[in-house]
């Protein structure tokens, strides 16, 4: 991608949510990133209601030394962003509830291994 349309490195805390499915970011975000739409989609939200939310992509994430690629819902501004549970599989993330941090999944420490079968 020429330099003139790549967005800025951006550092952010994120709420980890495996209730989540995909990454979610507010708008501010994605307009700092420069990503490029690529449509829409209908998801529901913790309340139970139904939304029609814009996806842009690809961002490469780093959490905590490991990396992925993938799509990124629009929230309104002001929001949170949120991990969901594809983005934290693709890094191969654990939640630990009693220490309420990520950890390494224990069978892949060093970095996720996938089943292609």
């Amino acid at each position: 991608m020429p330099a003139e349309r790549r967005g800025e490195e951006v550092a952010c805390e994120a709420l980890a949510d495996t209730g989540a499915v995909e990454l979610a970011l507010p708008a501010e975000l994605i307009e700092r990133l420069r990503l490029e739409p690529l449509g829409e989609i209908r998801a529901y939200t913790a309340d139970g209601v139904r939304h029609d939310y814009r996806v842009f992509g690809i961002p490469e994430l780093e959490v905590q030394g490991k990396t992925c690629h993938v799509r990124a819902i629009e929230l309104p501004q002001g929001t949170e962003p949120l991990l969901g549970a594809f983005p934290l599989g693709e890094m191969d993330w654990h939640i630990s509830p009693a220490e309420q941090c990520l950890v390494p999944n224990p069978e892949s420490p060093d970095g996720p291994i996938f089943p292609l079968v």
